[in-house]
């Protein structure tokens, strides 16, 4: 970070997107498809870890919040007294609608929100619209000082962000890594050379930047056990950091950490235990545990508490326990579990090296696993 005391115009860089209006005529309109796209080119130019969004009323800024978002990039908005309930209540009428239609979604969908007055945040916090709100007061003078315990508090705000928000901010290596140190760590003593170079080559060449953000991952998906064998394996001595006490947010979606349960079904449907009852015998024990393995993912899912945590105790399920693949099919056609089973194995090719001859289905690569790969990271 740059002491605004160093500071000079080189360091900020101002973008101008023009809001062409509808017919090149300016009568109040703007041509929102076209806005769209010009702010999409300059956000993938610029890929930015954080985009802040001040000022609240401005329907431009809901739906810069939204497409930024919908990409994967955690939004923090500053609504400037704007959400304070005595404004809202004086400004009723126009105000009111605003919040209704879009003001409301736009706050309640910011990785954070800076206030500057208690109350406001207060107010948001007892509405429920948002648990993730920090007060930042906004320096009353133009006295450097303060402007630099202003700056310095609002990035500890976009670090706390981005720690709690692990998951958006792999780049290709780090989920790369990941991988093939989940692969490596539940591999069998017995097989040889489990990684190929290039895994090799790409653990040994991440930055400590990287390890920062893939063991932050771990943490979050429950998997830093797994990660932390695959890195003594490595023996990568650069892989051990303890983050457990890095500041986060506590998690809109919290996930299960816990193992995936095997004997019992975390839904508590009578019909559906009476279904797997009359599937699979108790006697059947393998063939019964892959199946309430996959009735508690799917659990997860509905929850959206699924974690690596869970498929990798599947993945080790899958295989290490010995049963008859063909009995086995039939009970997850019966139990409805065919698909789930295929999209699990899919996910699981690609971030543990699951290969196909421990898949008991094929694997499918369809919407459905689309939707598990974003509950995964918590996009939607």
């Amino acid at each position: 970070m740059v002491s605004l005391s160093e500071f000079n115009e080189e360091y900020l860089h101002t973008h101008f997107i023009p809001t062409t209006q509808i017919g090149g005529k300016n009568h109040g309109f703007v041509n929102l498809l076209a806005f769209h796209k010009r702010y999409v080119i300059l956000l993938y130019r610029l890929m930015p870890d954080i985009v802040h969004i001040h000022g609240s009323y401005n329907y431009l800024n809901s739906r810069i919040e939204l497409w930024s978002r919908k990409r994967g990039f955690p939004v923090v908005f500053s609504p400037y007294g704007g959400m304070n309930p005595e404004y809202i209540d004086a400004e009723y009428g126009m105000r009111t609608w605003k919040m209704i239609l879009y003001q409301k979604e736009m706050t309640r969908h910011a990785s954070a929100i800076q206030v500057c007055d208690e109350e406001e945040g207060q107010y948001i916090l007892n509405e429920g619209i948002s648990r993730r709100v920090s007060f930042i007061e906004v320096p009353a003078d133009r006295e450097t000082s303060q402007y630099q315990e202003y700056a310095d508090q609002l990035v500890a705000l976009y670090h706390q962000v981005l720690n709690t928000e692990s998951s958006r901010h792999l780049d290709i290596n780090c989920q790369e890594a990941v991988s093939a140190l989940l692969h490596l760590s539940m591999a069998k003593e017995t097989e040889r050379q489990p990684l190929c170079a290039e895994d090799i080559l790409n653990l040994r060449s991440l930055s400590p930047t990287q390890w920062r953000k893939v063991l932050l991952f771990a943490r979050e998906q429950g998997v830093y056990g797994q990660i932390a064998e695959g890195a003594l394996r490595m023996q990568l001595s650069n892989a051990h950091t303890d983050l457990e006490d890095v500041p986060r947010f506590t998690p809109l979606y919290p996930k299960s950490k816990n193992n995936l349960a095997a004997d019992v079904i975390m839904s508590d449907s009578k019909r559906l235990l009476s279904k797997l009852d009359a599937t699979v015998s108790r006697q059947n024990a393998a063939i019964r545990s892959i199946c309430i393995m996959l009735l508690n993912i799917r659990w997860h899912l509905s929850n959206r508490s699924l974690s690596l945590r869970h498929l990798c105790d599947f993945y080790e399920a899958l295989r290490n326990l010995d049963c008859d693949e063909y009995q086995l099919q039939q009970a997850m056609s019966r139990l409805g579990l065919t698909k789930l089973c295929g999209r699990v194995c899919q996910v699981l090719s690609e971030v543990a090296y699951l290969g196909e001859g421990f898949m008991p289905t094929e694997a499918i690569d369809d919407s459905g696993t689309e939707k598990i790969r974003q509950r995964l990271v918590n996009y939607n």
